[in-house]
Formats: C-alpha cells, sequence, structure tokens
C-alpha cells in the first residue's frame, strides 16, 4: 500500500484552522483532582523551608552564641595564663639578677673585681635601674680598667685522652660507681664516650645517668652545694627524667637559693623561702654550715627589728613571737616585751578625787535621862533636849541644869547606876528655865 503525498497546501489548512477539543473521555479515575503544584520555595522538606523553622533558628543561634563564649572563654584564658607565665618569668628573673648583684658585692669585698665586674654587666644589661648596679659597675671599671680580660688569664686545660681500651674503660667506670666516687666514674664514662660513641650505648647512658643524678643529691644533701647540684640534675635529664626524691631535693635547694637571695635585703621574703624549707627539711645547711631553720629565725628577727626601727611594734612583736615559738631564747625575751609595751600603750593611772557630801540631819527627843545618883545632868552634841550625864563621880550639893534643857513632866531614872557608891541624901530634881 502506497500513501499518498499530503498537499502542503491541505497541511497549511489544517494549521491555521483551529481544532476543537474532543470531549474527553469518562473513566472511573477521571474523578479523582490532582493536587495543585506548589512553588519550589513552599514545598515542605525543600533546604530553604528547613532553615526558616523557628526551631531550627533558635539552635542555630544558641549554637553560635556557645561557640562565642567559648572563644572568648580561650582567649581569656590564654591571656591569663600568658600573664602569669610572664610574671613567674619576671620573679624568676628578678631573683636570679638579685642573687648575682648579692655575689658581686661578695666577690668585691674578697677583691675579685673581675668576676664581679662580669656579674655587674649582665644584670646591667637586663635592667640598668636594678638597685645601684650603675654606680657600683663605674667603681669596678675604675678599678679594674676599660680593658675586657682581667691582667692575669690563667691557660685553659684541656683533658688527656685517656689511652686505656674500651673494656679497661668500662671495668673502670663500673668499680667508680660502686665505690660511690661519683666524679671519677663520670670523667671516665665521658672519656669512653669520647672514644668510642657506639660501645655499649643504653648501658653507658644509664650509668651517666645514676652517676650524674647521685653526685647532685650528694651536693645537695651532704655538701651543701645547692648550683652544682642543680646542674648535675640538669644534664642528668637529658638521659632521663628524674625520681620522686631527686626532684624533692631540687625543690629543697631552690627554696634554699631564693631565701638566701633574699638574706638581709629583705628578711620578711627570706623568711617566706626559708619557712617553706624548714617545714621539710630544716636541717639542710649550705657550705658554710648555716641550716635552714637558723636562717629562717634569724630572718624573722631581722624582719622583727625593721619593723621595730619603723614604729610598727605590734607587727614587730608578733614577728618576736614567731621567733620565739621557733626557738625560746631568753636573751631576746626583753627585747619582745619592749615592743609589747610599745604596742598597748603604757597604762593610765586614775586619780582620786576627794569628794564630800554633808547631809544635815536634826534630830530632837524631848526626853531626860537622870542615870543613877548624878547630881549634875550633861548637855548632850545634839540640839535636843536630852540630858545625859558623863560623870560617875558623887555629885555635888547643888544641882544645876543646863539653859537649853526644855523640862520633861516625868523623870525617868536609869535602871542600873554606873556609880556604885552610896546614893547622896539629896535627890536632885530638873529645874525648869523660865
Amino acid at each position: 500500500m502506497v500513501t499518498q503525498p499530503r498537499s502542503p497546501r491541505s497541511s497549511q489548512t489544517q494549521a491555521t484552522q483551529p481544532t476543537t477539543p474532543s470531549p474527553a473521555k469518562t473513566s472511573p479515575t477521571s474523578t479523582k483532582q490532582t493536587p495543585p503544584a506548589q512553588p519550589p520555595e513552599t514545598r515542605p522538606g525543600c533546604l530553604r523551608g528547613f532553615l526558616r523553622s523557628p526551631v531550627v533558628v533558635v539552635s542555630l543561634v544558641v549554637l553560635l552564641g556557645l561557640l562565642l563564649v567559648s572563644a572568648a572563654s580561650a582567649a581569656v584564658g590564654w591571656s591569663v595564663g600568658q600573664g602569669e607565665f610572664e610574671a613567674t618569668a619576671t620573679i624568676e628573673a628578678g631573683l636570679y639578677m638579685l642573687e648575682q648583684y648579692n655575689l658581686a658585692l661578695a666577690e668585691i669585698e674578697a677583691g675579685d673585681f673581675y668576676l664581679a665586674r662580669q656579674r655587674l654587666e649582665y644584670i646591667f644589661s637586663q635592667n640598668n635601674d636594678f638597685f645601684d648596679v650603675r654606680q657600683q659597675l663605674i667603681n669596678v671599671l675604675a678599678l679594674t680598667g676599660i680593658s675586657t680580660q682581667p691582667a692575669n688569664v690563667e691557660p685553659t686545660a684541656t683533658p688527656t685522652v685517656d689511652p686505656r681500651p674500651k673494656e679497661d674503660l668500662f671495668a673502670a667506670a663500673q668499680a667508680r660507681i660502686s665505690a660511690r666516687d661519683w666524679t671519677t666514674a663520670i670523667d671516665t664514662l665521658l672519656a669512653l664516650r669520647q672514644a668510642d660513641p657506639s660501645f655499649r650505648t643504653a648501658e653507658v647512658d644509664g650509668w651517666l645517668y645514676a652517676a650524674l643524678r647521685n653526685r647532685g643529691v650528694q651536693n645537695i644533701i651532704e655538701l651543701g652545694l645547692f648550683e652544682p647540684g642543680l646542674y648535675d640534675f640538669a644534664l642528668a635529664e637529658a638521659f632521663g627524667p628524674l625520681d620522686h626524691e631527686a626532684s624533692q631535693y631540687r625543690e629543697w635547694a631552690r627554696l634554699y637559693l631564693y631565701g638566701n637571695a633574699f638574706w638581709f635585703a629583705y628578711p620578711q621574703d627570706a623568711a617566706y623561702y626559708f619557712g617553706l624549707l624548714t617545714a621539710y627539711a630544716p636541717n639542710l645547711t649550705d657550705a658554710s654550715g648555716l641550716s635552714a631553720f637558723y636562717r629562717y629565725r634569724q630572718s624573722l628577727i631581722h624582719y622583727a627589728d625593721q619593723l621595730m626601727a619603723a614604729g610598727d611594734w605590734c607587727a614587730a612583736y608578733d614577728q618576736y613571737q614567731l621567733a620565739q615559738a621557733a626557738r625560746p631564747d631568753s636573751a631576746l625575751q626583753p627585747t619582745a616585751d619592749y615592743a609589747m609595751t610599745q604596742c598597748i600603750g603604757p597604762s593610765e593611772t586614775p586619780s582620786i578625787t576627794p569628794s564630800f557630801t554633808l547631809t544635815p540631819a536634826l534630830t530632837l527627843t524631848p526626853s531626860h535621862t537622870v542615870p543613877g545618883p548624878s547630881a549634875t545632868p550633861s548637855d548632850t552634841s545634839s540640839p535636843g533636849p536630852t540630858a545625859t550625864p558623863s560623870n560617875t563621880s558623887p555629885p555635888p550639893d547643888t544641882a544645876t541644869p543646863s539653859d537649853t534643857l526644855v523640862p520633861s513632866d516625868t523623870l525617868v531614872p536609869s535602871d542600873t547606876p554606873s556609880n556604885t557608891s552610896a546614893p547622896p541624901s539629896e535627890t536632885p530634881t530638873a529645874t525648869p528655865t523660865p
């Protein structure tokens, strides 16, 4: 079957004519309504709609706030830690410079001006306003001259290479360690290491650590050489960490050096550091033989003397009491009592002011008593009309009444007469006064 091609006209006519919609076929499913299409931004499950949810917005805001708070806390913590680190470093540097300054002064007194000059130049390079380091350095430079080398320079000794075989050096080092001769053992091990660095490396390192550690303990505890002991500990740490006992000895040596740096200059700080050391090692002594306890007590006394010189009597008395509590001293007690007296102040003696109060009392008793056969009634001190006879001698023949007596109607004689002599022949009577 051959298909006839459409003519162009008929196709154009069909395209230009309106098409009539054909009636939709009814089907059982045509009655269902299709939901209207929603725009993309309001469809549920869309990312934009999820972000516009109130719960999500609040959660994001809270999370952002927590992040900001955490960042601020981290920044504050870092700044505080950095400040504490710088403060600690400044304090340690100041303590070290103070120690070098005291050593320089001691060397000036001993006549070793070259070493004193080196110390003063170091202090001046770090802080040119440290005490009177400028003037001290000028004085030392005037004494030593401007040259940077001492007049008599001793030649530097070079170590001699030990020609013994490695096995002999190893055995000698082992014997020196067993004999607790730490310095000779260290020198022998260093010679062995110089001869052959790869010879029994682990054992040589272990023995070097033990020898350096034990020599540091010996320098600090037995000899009182704190600086060399600390240096030995620092060298031993290159081979391994220090044990608890060695670390404790190192802290003791540092406390002693800190307190010694403030000795005499700042006795309150010296007493603080030596007090901390006294709680752990009161008998720790330096090369001069002065124990930590002695320096602690003397620092308290020095501080009390400074306070008393400044007029702070109460604080001075407290420091004297601490020194007495550490070790009683009868020679120090009068000074402590004087400081206490000045702290309390002199006691005031109360003045006695005599006070007299006269209250006149006048009592009139109109009674007249004749005790026994007395013939002469006497006048009493009271202005009342009471007649009290005071004479027990025999009465005279005539009774003379007092002018101030007021007559009484009835005379009551005394029951017990005071005179046992015979009664007179005449009985006295009171005569009224006109």
